[in-house]
């Protein structure tokens, strides 16, 4: 397989509008900052607060909160808080050297996108955290007082908005700016469960066997929210057909089994090795072969950039048949996909499975499952020991402050803004553990493939919602006005 090299340290053009939304996503982006790795990108935000004069504190899960005082005449106005995660999935293309530990991520334009180079491009949610930023900073904004909350670990789990204590922010409204769509706002999402299986298998040497190599790639992937009912093919669940058509005919002994990347992507990618009796090599390899042609038959017409590719290998050491055994039917029996859709919101995912992740190792096999249901009990039903929990969103569309904030958007749109609930997951429903009655509202600008590679964001969508932003900062004012009456 050939290497590419990702070029790094690329600079967008100066005149990117807006140039101080994309200057500071620029900077944002040449910091490391996988999910549960934020100490980089959270010590640089420090650092630029202090530069500025502008209060910052952090909590001791690593959340970070700043503030902007209200302009002259508006120190009345009830206090909003922008809120955006830090981290961001980590996932590169088959072959590229990249390291996200240390490199800057290589940002580009293209055309009327911005993307990366091999990897993803990290808009989810660093386009976010950039429009905070720039609130705090940005001269032409008129607004109360402002709170920026900036929080760890989104992506695997919550755990740092999970791990907020009641007043840490002040703020009873709140704008997410995690949302991927134009022209919507966003008013409810779905609870989200990470489940971690661990099976204390051991690998032993396997006398008289001979090792096949079973490689998955090409997959599209996606996002397990707003991805998971579309006819997108898991590597991690075409492995396993695999190893049950092999194991129906032989005896098999797994000897690796390595398949997705982020707990909230659908699986693009995965690769086994399976060893076989020495006498059987020639016979596993056909029925593989056939299981290859009638795997890319199948899906040709949902899947075109998969490829599968078989050949030996020289690994000596597997589980034992029994064990390999549990594996397969566990996987097998483990579903994936759409599971329930609302009654009430058309074409709505209700409850949904993702089989995220499988890694081996020397004494342990791992499978992570991510669940996601706009239902808080549909959660209890899944029965394993979870590893997180983050509670839904429930919608509530009368709202005075998802109200103001749709009647400007409208303005800026010149036509009407359209409030939704969606099936991937925000952190807003965790933040009413800790605040019951926080108004909230999520906006965002176009993105596209996040959780992949082929993540992008669009340029002019940028420039809308930050406009957006700014005129909802200047509006806090009316709920003053019109008392907010209770929801």
């Amino acid at each position: 397989m050939s290497v590419q090299e990702p070029r790094t340290g690329t600079n967008v053009p100066a005149d990117l509008n807006p140039p101080l939304v994309w200057q500071l996503f620029q900077a944002i982006s040449r910091i490391p900052r996988c999910s549960k790795k934020e100490k980089k990108i959270c010590a640089w935000i420090k650092a630029w607060a202090k530069q500025r004069n502008i209060p910052c504190k952090s909590d001791r899960t690593g959340n970070l909160l700043l503030c902007r005082a209200a302009s002259p005449g508006r120190e009345g106005v009830p206090v909003l808080v922008l809120q955006a995660h830090l981290d961001m999935v980590c996932v590169k293309s088959e072959g590229v050297r990249f390291d996200f530990d240390n490199e800057p991520i290589p940002i580009r334009v293209d055309g009327a996108n911005v993307r990366a180079q091999g990897t993803t491009l990290g808009a989810d949610n660093g386009i976010g955290v950039a429009y905070c930023l720039a609130a705090l900073i940005d001269p032409r904004a008129r607004c109360g007082p402002l709170e920026v909350l900036l929080t760890v670990d989104e992506e695997e789990g919550g755990t740092g908005a999970l791990g907020l204590k009641a007043g840490f922010f002040s703020g009873r409204y709140l704008l997410n700016l995690d949302s991927e769509e134009t022209g919507i706002i966003t008013i409810g999402t779905a609870g989200l469960e990470i489940t971690d299986f661990e099976f204390p298998f051991r690998l032993k040497k396997a006398s008289g066997c001979t090792a096949l190599s079973l490689i998955i790639r090409g997959l599209a992937g996606g996002h397990s929210g707003m991805d998971i009912h579309l006819p997108r093919v898991n590597a991690i669940k075409l492995v396993s057909a695999a190893l049950n058509k092999l194991g129906e005919q032989l005896p098999v002994r797994l000897g690796r089994f390595d398949g997705g990347e982020a707990a909230n992507s659908i699986p693009a990618k995965a690769e086994c090795i399976v060893l076989v009796p020495e006498e059987a090599q020639a016979g596993a390899l056909a029925v593989l072969e056939q299981w290859r042609r009638e795997t890319l038959s199948r899906t040709r017409d949902i899947e075109p950039g998969l490829e599968i590719s078989i050949h030996p290998d020289n690994a000596k050491k597997a589980f034992s048949i029994e064990e390999t055994d549990t594996i397969r039917r566990l996987l097998t029996e483990i579903p994936h996909g759409a599971r329930a859709f609302s009654r009430d919101i058309e074409g709505l995912v209700e409850s949904s499975n993702n089989l995220a992740r499988v890694r081996s190792r020397k004494s342990i096999f791992e499978i992570t499952v991510s669940y996601r249901s706009c239902a808080e009990n549909s959660l209890d039903e899944l029965g394993a020991e979870m590893k997180s929990r983050a509670p839904g969103w429930t919608a509530k569309p009368d709202s005075p402050f998802s109200r103001m904030v749709q009647k400007h958007y409208g303005e800026v749109l010149d036509r009407p803004a359209e409030l939704k609930a969606f099936h991937a997951g925000l952190e807003c429903g965790i933040f009413t553990r800790i605040a019951p009655d926080l108004r909230m509202a999520s906006i965002g600008p176009d993105i596209h493939s996040v959780h992949t590679p082929q993540e992008h964001v669009n340029i002019p969508s940028v420039a809308l919602v930050w406009t957006v932003i700014l005129r909802i900062v200047a509006a806090m004012g009316e709920l003053e006005e019109t008392g907010d009456a209770d929801e």
